[in-house]
């Protein structure tokens, strides 16, 4: 159905034949740039001005944002103070509503998060890329993740994915994976 000379597929030519053609222009400051990761945990977010606040669940998490579960999504362009929690750790950041659907959720961009409050989100991301982060490596600008050998690489990541899916403990799971490193 992907028409190989110009990459368009034959089910969006058909929806867009007869309508007038417009030019849409990706919008740069949108494009992310850190991969995304299945993610729940509680979400709210606090606007400062009114102190309205909005809860609900993240589905994905990436060192740029996430995209909260809600409905009732603050509009675009809202700065808001993030906190996500999961199990006994949290993460806060000022944030920026990038896009909003109603009654459905909205996307976040992270602003400005105090260091110490990064470690959180460092940890999580390592786990959820099948990685383990030393705790004084958490700490650090620079985190190095500890390497796995090739042969347990499969281990790593299946770890990982039982993680993500809530099906084996973080705790456990942290465990298993310091001692396949």
């Amino acid at each position: 159905m992907l028409n190989e000379a110009t990459g368009d597929s034959k089910i969006s030519q058909a929806v867009i034949r007869g309508l007038p053609s417009v030019e849409v222009k990706a919008d740069p400051s949108e494009r992310r740039q850190s991969p995304r990761y299945s993610f729940t945990g509680t979400f709210e977010a606090t606007e400062p001005n009114s102190g309205t606040r909005i809860h609900g669940r993240t589905a994905d998490l990436s060192e740029g944002g996430c995209y909260a579960d809600t409905m009732s999504p603050l509009p675009a362009g809202t700065v808001v103070k993030a906190r996500i929690s999961k199990e006994s750790r949290s993460f806060e950041s000022m944030a920026t509503v990038v896009y909003a659907v109603a009654g459905m959720g909205m996307g976040l961009r992270f602003e400005s998060a105090d260091p110490q409050q990064a470690v959180s989100l460092r940890r999580w991301l390592a786990e959820l890329r099948g990685e383990f982060l030393e705790d004084k490596e958490a700490e650090n600008e620079e985190p190095r993740v500890s390497a796995v050998a090739p042969s347990n690489s499969v281990l790593n990541e299946l770890i990982g994915e039982l993680m993500r899916k809530g099906v084996l403990d973080h705790s456990m799971g942290r465990e298993m994976l310091q001692r396949l490193g």
